[in-house]
């Protein structure tokens, strides 16, 4: 199959470039943060992973704890009505609960530039879709509801 490669972080790097999507690295992780998601609010990582079987985009919105409970009520729910994205909660005690959305290209065959710049979009307009019904039923934490400073990504 022609323009099909074995992508790895270089390679997924410049097809970011090419298609014109906005990324970084940070300093505390090897993903690649998409700039068109972090930027927005509720959102506390959004970044894509290079791993063995493919390419892991993943975002992490952060939930208030008031609404931990109707979140997990709704999981079922939501991962019916957003079938290519994997949602979960993340609950531990460094950090304030998150829901995890995150979505696996796999590419151990070898991906094509098409495939991945359809998997990227795809995977972006499914968070931002959720996102949305999160921030429509106010389940997730806003900087102005912090009582102290912002809150850092932990990686």
């Amino acid at each position: 199959m022609l323009g099909v490669v074995q992508a790895d972080a270089d390679q997924v790097k410049r097809w970011l470039q090419q298609a014109n999507i906005h990324h970084y690295i940070c300093e505390h992780c090897h993903g690649l943060h998409l700039s068109e998601l972090q930027g927005r609010e509720g959102v506390v990582d959004a970044r894509l992973f290079v791993e063995e079987d493919g390419i892991l985009l993943t975002s992490e919105l952060e939930i208030r704890p008031s609404a931990l409970f109707a979140v997990q009520a709704e999981l079922s729910r939501m991962n019916m009505s957003y079938p290519s994205l994997k949602l979960f909660l993340d609950v531990n005690d460094d950090s304030l609960p998150r829901l995890v959305a995150c979505d696996l290209l796999l590419g151990r065959k070898g991906v094509s530039f098409e495939q991945f710049i359809y998997f990227v979009q795809a995977t972006v307009d499914a968070t931002v879709q959720l996102l949305d019904e999160c921030q429509q039923y106010h389940w997730l934490m806003w900087p102005d509801d912090m009582e102290t400073g912002a809150s850092d990504a932990l990686h």
